[in-house]
C-alpha cells in the first residue's frame, strides 16, 4: 500500500504533486488525469495507482505494471510551451526519472531515446506524454511506468530478456513514496529553471550518444549512428554519410 504520508515527507515541490488523488486499482492514470482537465484541473494535479489494468504506451504498445510493486502515475501541465518544443517534454521527464532515482536510490540509470528508462541495456520504465489544445492553452499529461520493486517473476516471460527492475538490479526493496517524490521535485526544478539545458542534460545521460543504433521509423528500418538531439529534441541520425533528423520513431541497441 502506498503511504501518502511518506510521499509527502520527501516531497519538495511548490505546485507538482501536491494535488494527490490515489487510486488503488484504475483502467489508466492517463485517462484519469485527462478526466479531471474537464474538471479545471489544477497545473501539477497527480494521479497514482497501485493497480493499472489497462496501462498505456507509445505506438498503441500496453505498459504492463504490478500492483504495489511498480510506480505507476499521470500528472497534469498547463503548459506554456510552444506546440513545436513538445518534443522536450519526453527528455525533461527522463532526466528527471535519472536524477530522482540517483538521489532516492544512488544507482545509476540512464535514457534511450525518445522516453525509455535504461538499466544494464534493460528497459526498466517509460513514459506517455499527450496533449491537446483547449481555449485555455494547451493541456499535457505526462503519465510515467517504473519498475521498482518487481521480481523476475512479475515480469511476463516474453518481456523478460529485456526488461529490469531497480529491485532485481540491486537485490534491495526501494521506498517507492521516496522516489516519486525526488522524481517531482526534479522535474519542477528543471521545468521552472532550466529549459534551456534540456539538450545538453539529456545527451550526458544517453546510452547511445555516437554510436550505431537501428532506427524504425514511418521510412522503414534503417542503420546509422545517432549523433544526438535537436532544439526541438527531435532525433538526428547519420545515415550513409547524411545527417537525418527524425521527429519520432524507435531506436533498438
Amino acid at each position: 500500500m502506498f503511504s501518502k504520508e511518506l510521499y509527502q515527507k520527501y516531497l519538495r515541490t511548490t505546485n507538482l504533486g501536491r494535488d494527490f488523488n490515489y487510486h488503488s486499482r484504475t483502467n489508466s492514470t492517463n485517462e484519469d488525469a485527462w478526466k479531471f482537465t474537464k474538471n479545471g484541473s489544477t497545473h501539477g494535479l497527480l494521479v497514482l495507482t497501485d493497480k493499472q489494468t489497462a496501462g498505456k504506451g507509445r505506438r498503441q504498445n500496453k505498459w504492463v505494471s504490478t500492483p504495489g510493486k511498480s510506480l505507476t502515475f499521470s500528472f497534469i501541465l498547463h503548459s506554456k510551451l510552444e506546440l513545436e518544443k513538445m518534443g522536450l517534454l519526453p527528455l525533461l521527464m527522463g532526466i528527471s526519472i535519472v536524477k530522482g532515482i540517483t538521489a532516492a536510490t544512488a544507482i545509476q540509470t540512464g535514457l534511450k531515446w525518445p522516453n525509455d528508462i535504461m538499466l544494464k541495456d534493460k528497459k526498466m520504465g517509460g513514459i506517455l506524454i499527450e496533449s491537446k489544445q483547449s481555449q485555455n492553452g494547451l493541456k499535457v499529461v505526462v503519465g510515467v511506468g517504473l519498475n521498482i520493486n518487481e521480481s523476475s517473476q512479475d515480469i511476463p516471460s516474453i518481456l523478460r530478456d529485456n526488461a529490469i527492475s531497480l529491485a532485481m538490479f540491486s537485490g534491495q526493496i526501494h521506498s517507492r513514496e521516496q522516489i516519486l517524490s525526488t522524481i517531482l521535485n526534479e522535474f519542477e526544478a528543471l521545468y521552472n529553471n532550466q529549459m534551456d539545458f534540456i539538450i545538453s542534460l539529456w545527451t550526458d545521460y544517453c546510452i547511445h550518444q555516437d554510436q550505431a543504433v537501428s532506427f524504425h521509423s514511418e521510412k522503414g528500418k534503417q542503420q546509422g549512428i545517432f549523433q544526438g538531439i535537436s532544439s526541438l529534441g527531435h532525433a538526428e541520425i547519420l545515415i550513409n554519410g547524411e545527417t537525418q533528423t527524425f521527429p519520432s520513431g524507435v531506436v533498438i541497441l
